[in-house]
């Protein structure tokens, strides 16, 4: 009897393992929401099943996977350049350049604060900077970088917009907005990574944000002319930058090459993503072709859902993303020996 019992339990864990194991389908298909907007920056959101984003006339946009709808847009009636997601996600942070001026900087820049709940805007804060680019960095700080050829980055007091400190930012060769980022803050704010724009020498620089002094502290080449886009994974144990994989704390250290731009990765590090692939951080190998591909894209709600966004169609195509393959198998392994130690 005992072993007819161990019989039948081990069954559906073989079986588990070995579809895991058969399994391709990294990441699913799950359909496409019809925005009806330009989109030129999107976020997901890290808890909620939301994606939000900004339009350059000035709408702020609020998607609900859930109801496969946009519930919300705000017009704002301003030039809104970027987008972030308060570190509390309570709040939603967006960048308005009143101007969107090259040259003849500063223009006038706000910073407006909206309540996801409510989906309102809350406060509006005028920048001593002018910002072109932000993030969020320590708890009521904003970090940001301007638009002219070589630049300034800048840190902000985000309740006063007051100026704290600022330092030589590098080559910013472009007024092109949209698309992925080429700016990021770590989970607890206190580094900044960025890479240069339209530069025969593209440079990732790294930003100590710890103090109200932001500060240049590494740097290294990752390209040349174009853009070289930048995610750091939730965990930030993984920094992707271009086609390559680095470790945050050490960017000489290189954990991973890949035959793409790599858009976004799991903080888990099972997987990242590229327009064309899906991929194995660690040997860069091909796991999956990618269903649905473009530059615009955003990982959340704890790292299982997976954005796209089509400019052309203006339409937001949704993934899923499946558990580590590896705790997959650890899951089968746990299984295998309690029925050793059953017998």
């Amino acid at each position: 009897m005992n072993h007819y019992r161990n019989t039948i339990f081990a069954v559906p864990v073989v079986w588990f393992v070995a579809a895991a194991a058969l399994a391709d389908d990294y990441v699913t298909y799950l359909g496409a929401i019809d925005v009806n907007e330009p989109l030129g920056r999107i976020v997901a959101d890290p808890v909620r099943p939301k994606v939000y984003g900004i339009t350059g006339d000035g709408d702020v946009v609020f998607i609900n996977r859930n109801t496969w709808s946009v519930e919300n847009v705000v017009s704002t009636g301003r030039i809104l350049r970027d987008i972030d997601i308060h570190p509390s996600n309570n709040s939603l942070t967006v960048l308005d350049n009143v101007t969107g001026e090259y040259w003849n900087q500063p223009p006038a820049v706000y910073v407006v604060e909206f309540d996801l709940g409510s989906q309102s805007p809350t406060g509006i804060v005028l920048a001593q900077a002018p910002l072109y680019q932000m993030a969020h960095g320590r708890p009521n700080r904003i970090v940001g970088v301007q638009t002219n050829q070589w630049v300034d980055v800048y840190q902000l007091d985000a309740t006063t917009g007051a100026l704290l400190s600022s330092d030589w930012g590098g080559y910013y060769g472009g007024t092109d907005w949209q698309g992925p980022n080429l700016f990021v803050t770590n989970s607890s704010g206190t580094r900044l990574y960025r890479t240069e724009i339209g530069i025969s020498t593209i440079e990732l620089i790294v930003f100590d944000t710890s103090t109200d002094v932001i500060a240049e502290i590494d740097s290294r080449d990752v390209g040349s002319y174009g853009n070289e886009p930048v995610f750091l994974n939730s965990t930030d144990t993984s920094l992707y930058v271009g086609d390559i994989r680095l470790d945050p704390d050490n960017i000489d250290n290189i954990l991973g090459m890949f035959p793409e731009h790599i858009l976004a990765g799991t903080g888990d590090d099972s997987l990242c993503f590229g327009t064309g692939g899906v991929y194995d951080p660690v040997w860069g190998s091909k796991l999956q072709d990618m269903p649905v591909g473009y530059d615009m894209m955003s990982l959340g709600e704890n790292d299982r859902y997976l954005y796209t966004f089509d400019q052309s169609s203006q339409r937001l195509h949704v993934m899923s993303v499946i558990p580590e393959p590896a705790m997959l198998t650890l899951l089968g392994l746990g299984g295998l020996l309690l029925i050793r130690r059953s017998r």
